[in-house]
């Protein structure tokens, strides 16, 4: 629930005399606080000693605050604006950025936006279950997201970006393209991951695509982005540059990084009975670059496509959710083609999430979440829940190691 900034005593009294000063004008408080025990662990490793123990947490599972304020300029234009950041509730540490940027909306020529944003991409991750909250263990984009467990970063906000929206167009269609440019002719790329600075290939940062439709209880969409010289994978997923090209999973160095979705949501109500919310995504993720160590050196590509469905049914103040993903074995070619990408490693390079999650709203803002989320690694497979993870580093995790967790918390948005 969006709550109106009150225009109290003293200096936040002015403040809101000024807002007021155009009738059409608004800015909103809004935020959410979670907090989740969590008690995770892993099984079934392909070595002796492999296995986390049980390990039990206080979560604060994607806690924010935001302002959110628009002001009318007239003839069907507005100026917009959004700053947002995250935080950690059970420790109070804290601000992290996220999406902050400002921009104009007309009714007739759609939306321009600057700032740090979500893109169509990791917008469509949120339609690829009924998880609130990407952090949480019982969400699927540990699955939905990684190559083997390694981050592309490609799910993560785009910072320096321009993105531009078209109005609804034929009831319920429209289209998002989104573009961030290199800033100089030297400096890292745009990624959450540390790596050597260098030039972006082309000259560019990253370009993205998005098209969706919704209408009634129909949700399709498709989303395409591409991020271009992005720093050393393999560093951040706990890897040197050579410990990543021996895993044979992220390029060595730079690399050219994409990722195709789909996601397709309905909707069907049975009068008293409640709801029933269906959910089915794909995604491609791939990643080319330069492979390989000494003589093996070249270029070569990586990628895999995983699948879900999840189903939430509603009655009454309670939700049952169920979620099944799939993450393909990888595909790899060229230089790639060795350590899990080898003959002998790739085709068990698979993994299956299976997730039982249980809501209680106690109003339209608090709810209470219990979840078990178990994720069943193949022998030469790393993933993990992605944001929390069991094991940080890639390059600690040991194959085979299959995360499960189980969550009891409350969530509660204002």
């Amino acid at each position: 629930m969006k709550t109106k900034l009150s225009c109290a005593a003293g200096a936040v009294a002015a403040m809101c005399a000024t807002v007021n000063v155009h009738a059409q004008s608004s800015v909103t408080l809004y935020g959410v606080i979670d907090n989740t025990v969590e008690a995770v662990r892993t099984t079934g490793a392909n070595k002796v000693g492999g296995n986390v123990p049980m390990a039990v947490k206080d979560s604060s599972n994607s806690s924010l605050w935001g302002l959110r304020g628009n002001e009318d300029l007239g003839n069907g234009l507005s100026a917009i604006f959004q700053i947002e950041y995250g935080f950690n509730a059970d420790t109070g540490s804290g601000p992290s950025g996220r999406d902050q940027f400002v921009g104009l909306r007309s009714d007739k020529l759609g939306t321009v936006q600057m700032g740090l944003m979500t893109t169509p991409m990791r917008g469509l991750g949120g339609k690829l279950n009924f998880i609130p909250g990407s952090t949480s263990i019982a969400n699927n984009i540990g699955i939905m997201t990684t190559l083997n467990g390694t981050q592309t970063n490609l799910n993560a906000r785009l910072a320096n970006t321009i993105e531009y929206t078209t109005p609804d167009i034929l009831g319920g269609l429209s289209a998002q393209v989104v573009y961030s440019p290199g800033e100089g002719s030297v400096g890292p790329t745009n990624s959450s991951v540390g790596g050597t600075a260098g030039k972006p290939i082309n000259g560019m940062y990253a370009w993205g695509a998005g098209t969706q439709y919704a209408s009634g209880p129909i949700y399709a969409a498709y989303a395409y982005e591409t991020r271009r010289g992005q720093a050393l994978l393999g560093a951040g997923a706990g890897l040197s540059g050579a410990a990543s090209a021996g895993m044979g999973v992220a390029a060595a160095g730079y690399s050219n990084d994409y990722e195709h979705r789909v996601a397709v949501r309905y909707e069907a109500k049975w009068l008293s009975a409640g709801s029933t919310n269906f959910s089915v995504g794909w995604d491609r993720l791939g990643s080319k670059g330069i492979f390989g160590t000494g003589a093996s050196t070249g270029s070569g590509e990586t990628y895999r496509d995983a699948f879900s469905v999840s189903v939430m049914q509603k009655v009454g103040a309670q939700d049952f959710i169920f979620s099944y993903s799939v993450a393909r074995p990888l595909k790899c070619s060229g230089a790639a083609q060795f350590g899990q990408c080898s003959d002998a490693q790739r085709e068990h390079t698979g993994a299956q999430q299976m997730v039982f999650a249980y809501h209680y709203w106690l109003s339209q803002r608090t709810m209470l979440q219990a979840y078990v989320s178990r994720i069943h690694n193949g022998s030469f497979a790393t993933y993990d829940y992605d944001v929390n993870p069991v094991v940080t580093a890639v390059a600690s995790r040991t194959p085979g190691g299959s995360p499960i967790g189980v969550g009891l918390g409350i969530r509660h948005s204002f």
